[in-house]
């Protein structure tokens, strides 16, 4: 789906993981992206495109811009209902159920972080 999962966790270069053990399906996972997923599912959290924000106004690389414009690509296809938009319950089957729900933080971070991304460093001032 191209959608971050709730909770994800990392091996360390010491083989230690913090939480249960993880599956072989995890495993697989981790050594293919390198991260482990611990919560599939996904309520829609504005601190990934938050953080895009910044790295966008601090670098002005077009990568950022990138990835604003695919997580918008995904929650259109993937999150979209005929309502407004919602989380999903796996976020590596397109196909799981939704979740009927959508959270404050939606509009008042998500849409803004969005907007101030694609706004540009030369219309917004972070002083």
């Amino acid at each position: 789906t191209g959608i971050g999962p709730e909770t994800f966790a990392f091996i360390s270069s010491d083989s230690n993981f913090t939480g249960s053990s993880i599956s072989a399906e995890q495993l697989a996972f981790y050594s293919e992206h390198g991260y482990c997923i611990t919560g599939s599912d996904c309520i829609d959290r504005p601190e990934v495109l938050e953080s895009n924000f910044h790295a966008y106004h601090a670098t002005g690389d077009q990568k950022h811009l990138d990835h604003a414009a695919s997580a918008i690509n995904s929650f259109n296809k993937f999150l979209k209902t005929s309502t407004g938009f919602v989380g999903i319950n796996g976020i590596n089957d397109p196909n799981m159920s939704k979740i009927d729900d959508t959270l404050s933080f939606w509009f008042a971070e998500v849409l803004k972080y969005l907007y101030l991304t694609f706004n540009g460093p030369n219309h917004t001032s972070l002083d």
